[in-house]
């Protein structure tokens, strides 16, 4: 019996890739009171078919205007439109759905690199990134 309640998308991921990753922080990092300010940025290419999607999340975290740690981190995906969509603007797959989808593998890059570094864990929170459309 053919299962006729498939859920397709219309997209697949060709490439997540990672194409810059710096860290700094102090050698004593006092984080008792810090500030945390995240930035992110996302850019969507379309090319036919093809939607790449270049993701960068920017950490800083100060103490009294002192950077303590600075952490940025680029991904890029690149996706690829193989059937019938919904969606049919790319430029907004890209910055939703494509954001959405690199973005746990940022997440995790940068918790690995904080803990890695003897800091506890900096692990960013949720983003809702329909508000990009």
């Amino acid at each position: 019996m053919e299962n006729t309640n498939k859920l397709e998308s219309g997209f697949q991921i060709n490439k997540i890739m990672l194409v810059e990753s710096s860290f700094s922080r102090k050698n004593h990092v006092e984080l008792e009171t810090y500030i945390t300010n995240i930035n992110i940025e996302v850019g969507v290419n379309v090319d036919g078919m093809v939607v790449t999607v270049e993701e960068e999340i920017s950490v800083e975290q100060k103490v009294q205007e002192i950077e303590q740690v600075k952490i940025k981190v680029k991904m890029v995906g690149i996706f690829e439109c193989t059937g019938d969509s919904p969606i049919k603007d790319l430029d907004v797959f890209g910055k939703v759905n494509g954001a959405a989808i690199i973005f746990p593998y940022i997440r995790e890059h940068i918790t690995n690199l904080s803990l890695k570094s003897g800091l506890r864990a900096i692990i960013l929170p949720p983003v809702n990134f329909t508000k990009n459309k």
